[in-house]
């Protein structure tokens, strides 16, 4: 009990980054549309946020243990298949270590980063779209 007291007073102030970049090159991709859904049945509001010129979006977990991403106009690269549902990131594992999503798009050396989530992605194709 006391371990999970301790797990959400970390998570109440710290901040989340989720980086978005493209699995292909590496590149982080600015000016995409980023939701971030939250596990909680309290009625939090998913959050809509645009990428800086780094691929980053940044908020507070205020509690929440998992987040789901959906980036707008772009695709997982292997993270999850077109169309099923969103899979939740533990908030504490971002915190303490950092995370990483599948890369099928490329053969990209890239570490975890404590307090932030990098998430591979690709332009979506026109046909793509409609899928979800």
């Amino acid at each position: 009990m006391a371990v999970t007291i301790m797990v959400n007073s970390i998570a109440l102030g710290q901040s989340i980054v989720v980086r978005v970049v493209n699995g292909h090159n590496g590149k982080p991709l600015a000016n995409v549309r980023v939701y971030v859904g939250f596990d909680d049945s309290k009625g939090r509001q998913p959050l809509g946020l645009t990428t800086n010129a780094l691929g980053e979006v940044q908020f507070e977990a205020n509690g929440a243990k998992t987040i789901q991403v959906h980036p707008v106009g772009e695709v997982t690269c292997g993270e999850q298949p077109i169309g099923a549902s969103y899979r939740d990131y533990s908030i504490e594992e971002i915190l303490k270590e950092g995370l990483l999503t599948k890369n099928d798009c490329g053969h990209l050396n890239a570490e975890p980063l404590r307090g932030k989530l990098l998430y591979f992605v690709r332009p979506a194709k026109w046909w793509e779209l409609f899928k979800n």
